[in-house]
């Protein structure tokens, strides 16, 4: 990977990587950009599709903020063939979620040039939305948080999936806008794999300069790592102790009510047809009072258990650990720990990164005689 400077100089970061973006869309290195934008209200932050250089006065690509996994808006615009090179600004789990849709046939990475950035968390929608009307500078955040790594504001905390996320850095991305570690008012960094995409027109246009990562960058990055994998040890170890049987999880799920937006907002949970949306679910009254009779009583609605246990075994092993899931549940059932409590186990089980290469089929798919052999 080489590297290149984009030079801020007392400007304004968002400005710099704007002028960025549109050149990208002049020089034709790609024919559209699906790059995070502030709504005119500027209290929220949506992936958009651009296909002009005047489409992205709104752009925002470090907004700590996302409504969805942005992979689910690329894998929409290419799960066939578009016919265009599309550019897709994505964070590092969204980077993964790409990956894994693609081996599930949902994507044309061929057609897709990744564009990753660093990430150091997301804030939930609600709480954002909340910031922007107490006067949030996303600007004045993102020079604090890439010097110091601090991202909490005002006392609001990024999201769970986040905190426990050592994942800043992005990787598998053919060119990456880096910020952490940075003095985002003077500079900020770009690394690409110049096979992938060439990028001369750039330094020829002065949008980007040789250079070379500040130092701070690293040991900054690997500090924040270090911590969030203790706070992911503990947070999990924790929730481990209160889902010890299966009485304490139905207690941890007791809230679901049924919605299945956890679902619905998983970036790859892809299947056209689910079960749970056909109506095997649907009994006559006989059939409940008969279960309850069983038992004394049962829970209502009664296939909660049932979906989530199909949830896990279907998509923890390769769940990036996004956190949508948990973002989207009106009752914020502690999904994000779930997911990552039962997936790490599965995914050391299989010997599998999700994300991690695209060439590598997911375990499910597969079979090999000696995986699950006792370790």
């Amino acid at each position: 990977m080489k590297t290149a400077l984009i030079k801020v100089n007392g400007g304004s970061p968002r400005q710099a990587i704007i002028d960025l973006f549109k050149a990208m869309l002049e020089q034709r290195i790609v024919d559209a950009l699906i790059v995070p934008q502030e709504v005119p209200s500027r209290r929220m932050v949506v992936p958009t599709l651009v296909v002009s250089s005047d489409g992205l006065a709104s752009a925002i690509p470090f907004a700590p903020v996302a409504i969805i996994n942005a992979a689910r808006a690329v894998s929409r615009l290419t799960a066939t063939d578009p016919g265009f090179k599309v550019g897709a600004i994505l964070r590092p789990c969204e980077i993964r979620a790409l990956v894994e849709i693609a081996k599930l046939r949902q994507a044309t990475l061929e057609r897709i040039l990744i564009i990753g950035v660093d990430c150091l968390g997301t804030f939930e929608p609600t709480d954002y939305y909340h910031l922007t009307e107490t006067g949030l500078d996303v600007e004045a955040w993102l020079a604090q948080a890439a010097s110091s790594g601090q991202v909490a504001l005002n006392g609001t905390k990024v999201r769970t999936a986040c905190a426990i996320c050592n994942a800043i850095s992005p990787v598998g991305a053919h060119l990456s806008l880096h910020w952490v570690g940075c003095n985002v008012n003077e500079e900020l960094y770009l690394t690409y794999d110049d096979s992938a995409v060439n990028l001369d027109d750039l330094f020829e246009a002065g949008i980007l300069w040789p250079g070379e990562l500040p130092p701070a960058r690293q040991s900054l990055v690997e500090s924040l790592q270090k911590q969030r994998r203790e706070v992911e040890e503990q947070l999990c170890a924790d929730f481990a102790s209160r889902v010890a049987d299966i009485n304490c999880l139905l207690d941890e799920l007791a809230s679901c009510m049924g919605c299945h937006n956890c679902r619905k907002v998983c970036p790859i949970c892809v299947c056209r047809e689910c079960i749970f949306e056909s109506n095997l679910f649907e009994h006559e009254p006989a059939k409940y009072l008969q279960w309850a009779a069983a038992s004394g009583a049962i829970k209502l609605p009664a296939d909660t258990l049932l979906y989530h246990l199909t949830r896990m075994h279907h998509m923890a092993v390769s769940c990036v650990g996004c956190g949508q899931c948990e973002s989207g549940c009106p009752s914020k059932i502690p999904l994000t720990l779930l997911f990552r409590t039962i997936g790490k186990t599965l995914q050391d089980l299989f010997t599998y990164v999700p994300g991690a290469n695209v060439g590598e089929p997911p375990p499910l798919t597969t079979y090999k005689e000696h995986e699950l052999e006792p370790r």
